[in-house]
């Protein structure tokens, strides 16, 4: 497993929104122009505005979708619609769907977690990339300096004993919950907890990850490193040398895989 660690995350502050399920959105990838629409009506402060704002007529160089994202940015945290929070944090991640009549419940964490290149080190891919993806996320990334959206990484851990250390210190503890348009409720819960965070750690040393979900997006988190940081072994620590990845193990029981069916012409 690579470096992992807490960090101290961007929220919407439920005051400034009401009910986060007004300001939550897909990842950007599977948002069309009816879905887009939808969210924009949802709700002033929608995410959607961030990860994927629309187009607007007289676009150009100086105004454009991406330097309305990182004015809306600049602009909620500074009313105070999004907050950071006080203290480092992992944030546990559940989602509660149904499949086949079946609910499930697949749980897994945030982190901050460092940026090796694909295959260089313990964190693979599983699939090729589009330059046009690519330039369209850096361009977001450039103009935000902030990970909007995370990463999707899948882990070995038959025992599922990382997870645990996790559900352990959340048990009874109340979380943040959105239910999306789909009907799947998503909870959430910041794990400060320094004792925890660094066993976290040590459960997941020489494990492999792999991007299920994400790998435009860092393939663009690599780019804008190598661009800000020309020489980055000088600073470790800058922010630019981490991607903020959701972790789950391959055998969390909440974890369902289906077929992807393609034609080929």
């Amino acid at each position: 497993m690579p470096h992992i660690s807490a960090l101290p995350g961007i929220r919407y502050d439920l005051g400034h929104v009401g009910s986060l399920s007004n300001v939550i959105a897909p990842p950007y990838d599977v948002i069309d122009a009816q879905l887009q629409q939808a969210l924009y009506d949802k709700h002033p402060a929608n995410v959607v505005r961030l990860i994927l704002n629309r187009e607007e007529p007289g676009d150009n160089e100086q105004e454009n979708r991406y330097t309305r994202a990182a004015r809306l940015l600049k602009q909620w945290r500074r009313d105070g619609v999004l907050f950071s929070e006080s203290q480092p944090a992992v944030y546990v991640y559940h989602q509660t769907y149904t499949w086949e009549g079946v609910e499930y419940n697949r749980r897994g964490f945030m982190c901050r977690t460092r940026l090796e290149k694909f295959g260089e080190g313990t964190i693979y891919p599983h699939e090729e990339t589009h330059g046009g993806a690519k330039a369209d996320r850096l361009k977001l990334w450039k103009a935000c300096r902030a990970n909007l959206s995370q990463i999707f990484g899948i882990y070995p851990d038959a025992e599922n004993e990382a997870q645990s250390l996790l559900e352990e210190v959340i048990a009874g503890q109340p979380a943040l919950e959105a239910t999306d348009h789909l009907g799947v409720v998503n909870q959430l819960w910041p794990v400060t907890d320094v004792a925890t965070i660094t066993a976290l750690q040590a459960a997941l040393r020489g494990r492999p990850v792999y991007s299920a979900d994400g790998h435009h997006r860092y393939e663009t988190a690599l780019a804008l490193r190598d661009e800000l940081l020309p020489n980055g072994a000088d600073d470790p620590e800058h922010p630019a040398n981490f991607v903020l990845m959701m972790c789950v193990s391959m055998s969390d029981p909440g974890m369902v895989v289906l077929p992807t069916h393609r034609l080929f012409r």
